[in-house]
């Protein structure tokens, strides 16, 4: 069957369009040469990696609402289906022909975001997409057989104006070195904007530096100057440009120093299942994103030959030692209990892929090297010391019960899926040895710049948190460098800011095995890019040492933090709507933090009473409240429990509340939300006498909700 005897299909109004944009687009479809059957059907599908707002056929006057008109000698009705088609196309308007049959040459005219009725339209996805394509697949004979038409109508998705302004600069620097200062524009929904042109301002006064400087940019990213610091201190900078304005990431200035590099090795492009192709990948992360290194990590059953090929080859054309370093591999995805998803690093060009199956692989590509269970990959690695793996938390969690010493080391307590502390906990729990990595599992073209989406068009998995960044600390940026750091666990997490940790214990740092003959002694240095809000020593899974951040007498808030995951599997996140309410006291003051998605929020109902809109993937949201009144009572009820504390049973310490899931808790503590420090440094010490190995390691929060984790420090005894 030829695709062009199927018909064609337009879209109006073509051409380009804002991210977020809210309209009305009419898609009209040509019936082909052999009709359409009473009972047949064509379907519209878009990619599953979308959060475009979901199409609805059923409330003319609500967003979103889609119509269907036929010209021809029958009737139809459309309906949405969220789980219709085929990854990575999911979710479909259906229109069904009845009470007769269509002609060549008939049209089928589908209007998405139909505002004849009062509806205001239908808002596209918050990210760009070069061909944001509608897929048109026909029924002629009423089958269930569709085949596609030969072009698909699309439009292109661009970012909006500027909104913020951000300044990024190495986090580790020599005094009197001249470092770059690099200005990026972002829209609201965190995209590049391209067109940004204009005079910005950076400004120090840090650790006595008198910097100002103007420069004028003419690219949403661009390199601004050069800055450099004459002595050894922290530094940010500020940047300003008409009313947007921002601080750079700290700056720690040293004469001897390791550096830190910033990586997000784990994201997907339209050759799996999200978007774009692999050479805008790697280039959107090393010269939008400004990380350091990066890696694909396409779902193995969906990889072709042709597909891995390209992979490869782009891999090894953008490494570029000194200023880029990308890092071959893929994403071994079988289901849990055969091992869950693992991300596959090589250390050098040019490698064999070993999937987990075919099972979206269909045009003949070698099954020859399929490796399922997980142990049987690690069978075909067995010798090699080249290749590693990375526990990874999307859909199909990793199960670490194959865990394999040989290859690997580190788990992914972080991403673009959410926060996954659950599967470090299990990793210490079970006596593991493992460094903490955090990644974005971009989906959206935006590797190490993965903003929060809106509810996606498939209702199975979310993105509504920032990607992460591992922190690699390396003697210099290259491939081997990078790889020794690794797979020595010399790394930590954060969720996607630039945020300094160091561990030390004496020679020691995060990752390394320290003896335990001596006390434990450990040297902690914390910098944010926002003032911090916790700093907390772990030994293993528990917690043993809070830094004790000043608590004003006179300016006391309560605090008010939730997050968890229902489950560990893809449909995870918790819904947390609800009410915090006050009895006998009045809500003077309020101050949500760590609200990640721009529909969600905490709003006002009256004196004593907030309406909370909250979702978590493992994050954390939260309020601050200045409370007025006698013996007052803080009352928080929602979707998932009902939580009552009277106030003056509040302290410094949080008072946690478990409330089933994996990690579903709600802490509620007192604390002064205002002049709080960018930069501590403290120490912990231990001298217990350990009689096993124990993992010494730091979890930090700032006061916008964004996280970091060191790996830790093992302290092992002799005898083991």
């Amino acid at each position: 069957m030829k695709s062009e005897d199927l018909g064609s299909a337009v879209i109006a109004p073509g051409g380009t369009f804002t991210a977020g944009t809210t309209g009305t687009w009419k898609i009209t479809y040509t019936v082909g040469k052999y009709g359409i059957d009473d009972g047949g059907s064509i379907i519209l599908t878009r990619r599953a990696m979308s959060d475009a707002l979901l199409p609805q056929c059923e409330c003319p006057n609500l967003p979103g609402y889609t119509t269907a008109v036929t010209n021809g000698d029958a009737l139809i009705r459309i309906k949405y289906d969220n789980r219709y088609w085929i990854r990575p196309y999911r979710g479909a308007l259906v229109v069904h022909v009845y009470d007769g049959s269509l002609t060549c040459g008939d049209t089928i005219t589908v209007t998405v975001g139909d505002t004849c009725k009062g509806s205001p339209g239908w808002r596209i996805q918050t990210f760009p997409e070069k061909h944001h394509t509608f897929r048109i697949l026909v029924d002629s004979f009423g089958t269930r057989e569709y085949y596609p038409i030969t072009k698909h109508p699309f439009f292109t998705i661009v970012p909006g104006v500027s909104e913020t302004i951000e300044t990024v600069m190495p986090s580790i620097a020599k005094p009197g070195e001249d470092i770059d200062i690099w200005v990026r524009a972002l829209d609201v929904w965190g995209n590049p904007v391209n067109t940004f042109d204009g005079n910005v301002t950076v400004k120090c006064n840090d650790e006595g530096i008198n910097f100002e400087e103007t420069f004028n940019i003419s690219h949403g990213v661009e390199r601004a100057g050069t800055i450099c610091f004459p002595k050894e201190g922290i530094y940010r900078v500020c940047i300003v440009t008409g009313d947007m304005k921002n601080q750079s990431n700290p700056v720690i200035v040293m004469e001897n120093h390791t550096n830190i590099f910033w990586a997000d090795l784990h994201g997907q492009t339209e050759a799996t299942v999200g978007t774009g192709s692999v050479e805008d990948y790697f280039s959107f992360a090393r010269d939008k994103a400004l990380i350091d290194a990066a890696g694909w990590q396409g779902n193995d059953f969906q990889v072709r030959d042709s597909d891995w090929e390209e992979v490869c080859e782009m891999t090894k054309k953008f490494y570029d030692p000194g200023r880029f370093v990308t890092f071959l591999g893929y994403e071994w995805s079988g289901l849990t209990p055969a091992g869950g998803d693992h991300n596959i690093l090589y250390l050098h060009d040019n490698q064999p892929i070993h999937r987990s199956s075919h099972w979206q692989v269909h045009d003949g590509s070698s099954e020859d090297s399929d490796c399922f269970p997980l142990s049987e990959l690690w069978k075909a690695f067995r010798g090699r010391n080249d290749m590693m793996a990375i526990a990874h938390v999307g859909g199909r969690y990793a199960n670490l019960d194959f865990w394999d010493e040989d290859f690997s080391g580190l788990v992914e307590i972080h991403s673009h899926h959410g926060t996954f502390e659950w599967i470090a906990m299990d990793a210490l729990s079970r006596g593991l040895i493992t460094g903490f990595v955090a990644q974005s599992d971009d989906h959206t073209g935006r590797p190490g710049l993965s903003a929060p989406l809106q509810p996606l068009a498939r209702d199975f998995a979310t993105f509504d948190v920032y990607g992460g960044y591992t922190g690699i600390i390396a003697d210099s940026l290259t491939r081997q460098s990078l790889w020794d750091a690794l797979r020595a666990r010399h790394c930590y997490a954060t969720t996607g800011r630039r945020i300094y940790l160091e561990v030390r214990s004496g020679y020691y740092i995060m990752g390394d095995i320290a003896p335990a003959a001596q006390p434990v002694d450990l040297a902690f240095v914390i910098a944010g890019t926002t003032p911090l809000l916790d700093a907390e020593v772990l030994c293993d899974t528990e917690v043993v040492y809070r830094y004790p951040f000043k608590l004003d007498p006179e300016n006391v808030w309560i605090r008010i933090e939730w997050s968890g995951v229902r489950i560990k599997s893809r449909s995870k996140t918790a819904d947390w709507d609800g009410v915090i309410s006050v009895k006998n006291g009045v809500i003077d003051e309020y101050i949500p933090y760590a609200f990640d998605r721009h529909d969600q929020g905490v709003f006002r109902m009256s004196d004593s009473d907030l309406n909370v809109v909250s979702s978590t993937s493992g994050d954390i949201d939260g309020i601050f409240l200045k409370i007025s009144g006698q013996s007052s009572v803080i009352a928080y009820n929602s979707k998932i429990a009902s939580i009552s504390i009277n106030i003056e049973n509040i302290d410094t310490i949080p008072e946690i509340t478990n409330v089933g899931g994996v990690n579903l808790q709600v802490r509620m503590s007192k604390c002064t939300p205002v002049d709080r420090p960018e930069n501590v440094r403290f120490t912990y010490k231990n001298s217990d006498v350990r009689l096993k190995r124990h993992a010494y390691w730091v979890r930090v929060v700032q006061m916008d909700g964004h996280m970091a984790w060191s790996s830790p420090v093992y302290f092992e005894p002799d005898q083991l």
